[in-house]
């Protein structure tokens, strides 16, 4: 009896070390292809920016907020830090705030909102253009239409372009002129925080009104109009109205309202600078 064992099928034979070596690096070379490439990715000329636009800017030109956001068209979309570019732009004291829109992948979009000069801050021979929020804007020869602030206790070196105000008396004095309601804007000529930090209108017409400290200043400045409005119905003449006690206005009779300030009248008088300390009001020649 005749058993029969089958063979084994035939092994191929080996690759040999050249062939695996070639494959091997052939796969390498691949691989540091597709690196490259994934690195190389974000700085292709595809993804330039063509196209970087900046609204809601006046005072401070579109060419400079460019500059010191560091924007431009070739710019590559992917190296466009919106957080950084806002930090830089909010170096400028007059943009308060701003906000960066990629539309990807060729477009940014800036909006900035810049600081309005809202008081002119005596200091000095000249003033510091203020902000609502105590921001120093510029240095200026002249006031403009803003109102006048005048600050008895004020250090000149807690003022510095670019910086918050340090005087909390100057920043309620800039406050106040930020805030005034809309029908004293064209009526108020100067705000005077004085040595007891209590805040003093000059009107036009050479009336003084009274507001005393912050507390309680906001509704303050919502009666004035009305108190105003009321006195001058009555034709009434009052050299200065005082609001700092609530419930009461109290009004001190006066021949001087209505004699109206001329434009001109704001004019270099030591130590005042164009408010007479006794009757807190803006001095005619």
């Amino acid at each position: 009896m005749s058993v029969m064992v089958p063979l084994p099928p035939d092994r191929p034979p080996d690759p040999s070390p050249t062939r695996v070596s070639l494959r091997r690096g052939l796969r390498f070379l691949a691989a540091i292809s597709a690196l490259c490439a994934a690195a190389a990715f974000p700085d292709s000329s595809v993804f330039d920016l063509h196209a970087v636009t900046v609204t809601g800017n006046t005072a401070v030109q579109a060419d400079e907020v460019l500059r010191l956001a560091e924007l431009g068209p070739g710019i590559g979309a992917f190296r466009v830090n919106a957080e950084a570019i806002r930090e830089q732009l909010l170096q400028d004291p007059r943009i308060e705030d701003v906000t960066v829109a990629m539309e990807f992948p060729s477009r940014v979009q800036l909006r900035v909102r810049e600081r309005t000069p809202i008081a002119a801050l005596v200091a000095g021979d000249g003033y510091m253009l203020l902000s609502a929020d105590g921001v120093v804007i510029t240095a200026s020869d002249d006031h403009g239409a803003r109102p006048i602030l005048f600050v008895d206790r004020l250090d000149p070196a807690g003022v510095s372009v670019g910086a918050r105000l340090r005087s909390p008396d100057a920043r309620l004095g800039a406050h106040v002129a930020g805030t005034l309601p809309e029908p004293l804007k064209n009526r108020v000529a100067a705000v005077r925080v004085d040595g007891a930090g209590e805040v003093l209108l000059a009107l036009w017409n050479g009336t003084s009104v009274k507001l005393g400290g912050m507390t309680g200043m906001t509704d303050r400045l919502e009666m004035m109009p009305t108190v105003l409005d009321a006195i001058a119905t009555r034709g009434i003449q009052v050299e200065s109205v005082d609001l700092r006690f609530p419930g009461n206005v109290v009004i001190l009779p006066g021949g001087s309202a209505g004699k109206a300030a001329p434009a001109g009248a704001w004019k270099e008088n030591p130590p005042s600078r164009g408010i007479d300390p006794a009757m807190h009001r803006p001095s005619v020649p």
